[in-house]
């Protein structure tokens, strides 16, 4: 019973993590393309506390709930499966902090130009790029650590089944 109340709560944690983040992520995309400040940091704040409040730790309850069900299935964690996902999950993860703080500082850069009345400051657009790039790689990371789970492979095994049939 712990196994299943455990992998539900991984895989919930998942879909928020997931979810929430797509969502935070398509939503800034949007609000920055209307080059418009004042939704800009509206959006942008709400992006920050959703990635503050929900995404972040979900991400925790991801780790510890992976852990404690790789502990209950006897599973080590060199498992190829279990590793791979594992060092994607922490590369995935050390972009977070990096996106946190990009987020809050276009949402500041859009609350300055909103409160002055004034268009975007010249390296929104730069700042804007780099949260941008982390975050394909990071939901690219995501995809693939999904993968890796429903398929229990890595993804060259994978591909190596597919090259095989």
């Amino acid at each position: 019973m712990l196994y299943l109340c455990l992998k539900y709560l991984h895989i919930i944690a998942a879909i928020f993590l997931f979810g929430f983040g797509m969502g935070s992520y398509l939503y800034l995309i949007a609000a920055s393309r209307t080059a418009n400040p004042q939704v800009i940091a509206h959006v942008a704040r709400m992006v920050v506390q959703f990635d503050t409040w929900i995404t972040t730790p979900a991400g925790f309850i991801q780790i510890i709930t992976g852990l404690l069900l790789i502990h209950l299935t006897g599973l080590g964690l060199t498992t190829h499966w279990v590793l791979t996902s594992l060092v994607i999950f922490l590369c995935v993860g050390s972009l977070w902090l990096p996106v946190l703080v990009l987020q809050t500082r276009l949402q500041q850069m859009a609350s300055t130009a909103a409160h002055t009345g004034t268009a975007l400051e010249e390296g929104y657009r730069d700042v804007y790029r780099k949260w941008f790039w982390m975050g394909v790689l990071g939901f690219l990371g995501m995809f693939v650590i999904v993968l890796i789970m429903v398929t229990k492979m890595t993804p060259w095994q994978l591909v190596a089944l597919l090259a095989g049939a």
